[in-house]
Order: C-alpha cells, then sequence, then structure tokens
C-alpha cells in the first residue's frame, strides 16, 4: 500500500497532466533538459538546514527575504555593478570568464530573471544571448515590447560551468545584488525564467509546473517594504523551449498575462 506522500505524488501526477491536457500537450519527448526541467532543483528550500554537493551544511535562506543595508548607498545600476567589481567572494569565479551583470534600462517596467548565465552570456557579458536570446526576443516582440525595453538580469551573475548549478552559498552570495538591481528599477512585473530562481525568489521547492501561470505579490515574500508593489510571474526559459516545443503554448499563456498587467488590464 502506497503511503501518503506518494498517494500525494501520484495525485500532483495526475492534476498535472490533466493540466497539460488542456493545454493541448499530448506527448512528451524526452531529453534531458526536460528531466532536469522537470525536477524540483530546491527539495530542502524549507528545511532546518542545506547540506550541498560538497557537503558542507548551511543554513537555509530565511522565510522572507531581508535587503543588504550596506547597498543602500548605490543608487545606480552601475553603482552596483562597480561595487561587484571583479568579484571572488564565491567559487564562481573560477568557472566564469565574464560577469554578467544585466542588459536594459532601469526604468523597465518587466525584468526578467533567469537562473544563470549560458556559456555565450559568459563569453559576451549580456544574458540571455545565442538562439535562446533569439527567441527571447521573439518573445517579448509578441507582447509588444523589445529587448532595449525590458531589464534580463540572472540569479548568479557567474557561469558555473555546462550542466552545472550553483551551490547554496554562491546564490546566498549574489542575492543582494539582485535585490538591489530590484530595487533600484522597481519594474510592475518580475518574470523569473528558470526554476531555481522562482524557488528562490518564492521560497518554494515546488517545481516550475506547479508555480507558473498565475501572478505572486513579491512584497509578500520580503521583510523590507519596496518602492511600489511588484509581481512576479514564473515562466519557462527561451533554452527549455527550444528543446521542448511541446511547452510553448504554456509559456505563451505566461506571456499574455504578463502583457495585459503590464498593460493595466
Amino acid at each position: 500500500m502506497a503511503d501518503h506522500s506518494q498517494e500525494d505524488l501520484l495525485e500532483q501526477v495526475n492534476k498535472l497532466l490533466q493540466y497539460h491536457e488542456t493545454l493541448g500537450i499530448k506527448e512528451y519527448p524526452r531529453s534531458r533538459s526536460l528531466e532536469r526541467f522537470l525536477k524540483p532543483e530546491l527539495d530542502s528550500v524549507p528545511s532546518d538546514s542545506v547540506i550541498t554537493s560538497k557537503g558542507t551544511k548551511e543554513k537555509p535562506l530565511p522565510k522572507k527575504h531581508s535587503f543588504d543595508p550596506k547597498l543602500t548607498g548605490k543608487a545606480t545600476l552601475n553603482d552596483v555593478r562597480e561595487e561587484i567589481d571583479d568579484c571572488h567572494r564565491c567559487s564562481l569565479h573560477e568557472t566564469r570568464t565574464n560577469i554578467v551583470f544585466g542588459q536594459g534600462p532601469a526604468t523597465a517596467k518587466l525584468m526578467v530573471v533567469a537562473d544563470t548565465p549560458g556559456k555565450e552570456d559568459d563569453e559576451t557579458s549580456l544574458p540571455i544571448q545565442g538562439a535562446a536570446g533569439e527567441l527571447l526576443d521573439r518573445m517579448l516582440q509578441a507582447i509588444n515590447l523589445s529587448r532595449d525595453e525590458v531589464y534580463i538580469t540572472t540569479l548568479v551573475k557567474c557561469f558555473p560551468g555546462t550542466d552545472a548549478k550553483p551551490e547554496e552559498k554562491e546564490i546566498r552570495t549574489c542575492l543582494p545584488f539582485l535585490f538591489r538591481q530590484i530595487e533600484i528599477i522597481c519594474p510592475k512585473v518580475v518574470c523569473t525564467m528558470g526554476t531555481l530562481s522562482s524557488q528562490i525568489l518564492l521560497h518554494s521547492s515546488k517545481s516550475l509546473f506547479q508555480l507558473r501561470g498565475r501572478f505572486y505579490n513579491f512584497n509578500d515574500y520580503c521583510t523590507d517594504p519596496l518602492a511600489d508593489k511588484i509581481f512576479l510571474m514564473t515562466s519557462l526559459h527561451p533554452t527549455v523551449l527550444l528543446q521542448n516545443k511541446e511547452l510553448k503554448k504554456a509559456s505563451w499563456q505566461d506571456l499574455q498575462l504578463i502583457q495585459k498587467k503590464l498593460e493595466g488590464k
């Protein structure tokens, strides 16, 4: 007989299959990227401690985000970039070529946050480049936006290596800089494109399929008051869409919701 955890899992899988059917998804081509996407990245977020891959214990991220008071004096995005400098605060500097800080105007109404820089991002110092970047440009154009109008950045600012993900300590090191970017820009919508960035900003261990499709009030996840209300939407990274075209319909639904929110509808 299945225990309660197995029953809950089966129920979640059944709901997910029913939801996919409403999206018109009838089959699931197997790929390494899809397997990684479907697997929760941070099963241990709500626990009392986190065991890293190196076997060391880290305290969990707090239940609510607290911004670093030492960065409040950094009034512009350039100030924050200068504070990062040639960062050696964590081991990710060993795998990067360039820091990928972010790209876009400080007045952007939409902010896109991916999980990590890719190899092409690392080479150019710009986020979401290559084929994924071309698809992102088309996605933005579909909701009447250009890349020049959107601020794009990543959860961590250094390339962790191919098929690698950052450790808890490395995320903690970069998070204050991302929060300061959010504070300075104060966009109307933050769209996290990836499981890791979505789970971290929402303090959740749920899969991206469970999180996406709705808005969250980001202010509810922060201890410090923000200048204005910021909505957070979780969605899929263009790389995942390139490798799993059957997921594009779900991504388009997310984009339409974002467009309506930005247009005040």
